[in-house]
């Protein structure tokens, strides 16, 4: 069997790696010196054997192993003809292949469709939650197991796109508000936390206003996640409170505000948000 060029040979495999319930990877490449694919092999994820890192040892969670030695694999090698021909082929797997239920899950098979992507472009504009986005693909579909991607790659995607619609500018504004806040207000207090990307993940800020009337007025609390109307979708949990005129009505400390609170404190450290915690948010 030949083929035109590199990714119908992998577009292939996969097929038949789906048709018996296993993923597949790309694993070795030979080019000609014009940049042409010489040779290339593609084989089963299960493939080789992970190294031993010894910084690894002691962790508290250890990754389970899937790298198992599989000699299963395809190679192809460019012709005279300017086709890539199967050249080598082995069927035989060492390990049990995924259940057919489960076939969906395989990394190699799944993938989020143009047409998908469409859908869930205007879902974001339209400022329709994930999940029930996912569900109306999934009624589309006949089922989840028919999307084509699991609930995490959907979820990746869309916080793909919206870091690559942040308005140029905006974060840099935030971060310039705060500072000058900071210099007019010597109390007032901002941390901002950033992800492996450097883009804003988290921000905290709370002035001197604040913080005095919390001294005063603080043995009343909200702390409510749910107003999430933002352009970038991200959370906004104000901590709420009453003042003596009792112009507002809250809930006290119970389990509803450790229920909301619990989730997010993980990436909320500095001293103010501990101290709060510590003083005020029951476990």
């Amino acid at each position: 069997m030949k083929f035109d060029g590199d990714d119908s040979a992998y577009e292939f495999y996969k097929a038949y790696a789906h048709s018996i319930d296993f993923s597949v990877k790309k694993r070795y490449i030979k080019r000609t010196k014009v940049g042409e694919v010489k040779r290339r092999t593609f084989c089963c994820s299960k493939e080789g054997k992970k190294g031993f890192d010894k910084r690894r040892k002691n962790v508290a969670f250890q990754r389970p192993i899937t790298r198992i030695g599989c000699k299963a694999q395809m190679t192809c090698l460019l012709k005279k003809d300017g086709l890539l021909e199967i050249v080598s082929f082995e069927a035989n797997h060492n390990h049990e292949l995924a259940p057919t239920p489960m076939k969906h899950m395989l990394r190699s098979n799944r993938k989020i469709s143009s047409a998908q992507k469409a859908i869930a472009n205007d879902a974001e504009r339209a400022g329709l939650p994930i999940k029930a986005t996912i569900d109306l693909l999934a009624i589309q579909n006949g089922g989840r197991q028919n999307n084509g991607f699991l609930d995490s790659d959907y979820k990746n995607y869309i916080a793909a796109q919206r870091r690559a619609a942040m308005i140029k500018g905006d974060g840099q504004a935030i971060m310039d508000y705060f500072r000058k806040a900071q210099s007019e207000d010597p109390s007032f207090f901002y941390s901002v936390q950033l992800d492996d990307d450097d883009f804003v993940l988290n921000m905290f800020w709370a002035d001197g206003r604040s913080i005095i009337d919390y001294k005063y007025f603080g043995d009343v609390l909200c702390f409510d996640t749910t107003y999430r109307t933002n352009e970038y979708g991200r959370p906004f949990a104000p901590f709420v409170g009453v003042n003596h005129l009792k112009q507002t009505i809250i809930f006290e400390r119970h389990y509803f505000m450790t229920k909301q609170y619990h989730p997010l404190s993980g990436c909320l450290k500095h001293f103010w948000v501990q101290w709060l915690e510590n003083n005020l948010i029951p476990y």
